[in-house]
């Protein structure tokens, strides 16, 4: 069973280059998004610092298997403004000069 969202995950994370930086400086929840759409029946977890998708019972984030700490719980847990400030973080390329 965990085969299906393994392969989703690796599919979101070869869809284009940089997605591995993207979904772990700042659009964690919104991966956890994607996967909670896909797989209705997961939950999102946060800890304040990364949001990771529970399945199955096992944990998942843009690397695959994930580490479950004792600080996450499940986003709704936060309140529906901190869960829609943490939805709406967004990754910032820094832009180089030359």
């Amino acid at each position: 069973m965990n085969s299906h969202i393994l392969q989703t995950i690796a599919l979101i994370r070869d869809s284009f280059d940089g997605a591995e930086t993207v979904y772990t400086q700042g659009s964690c929840v919104k991966l956890a998004m994607i996967l909670k759409h896909i797989y209705p029946e997961g939950k999102i977890l946060y800890d304040l610092s990364h949001a990771i998708f529970e399945y199955n019972g096992n944990v998942f984030d843009i690397h695959g298997y994930a580490a479950l700490n004792i600080n996450h719980i499940p986003i709704e847990e936060y309140g529906i403004i901190a869960a829609y400030n943490s939805m709406n973080l967004k990754w910032h390329k820094k832009i180089e000069t030359k």
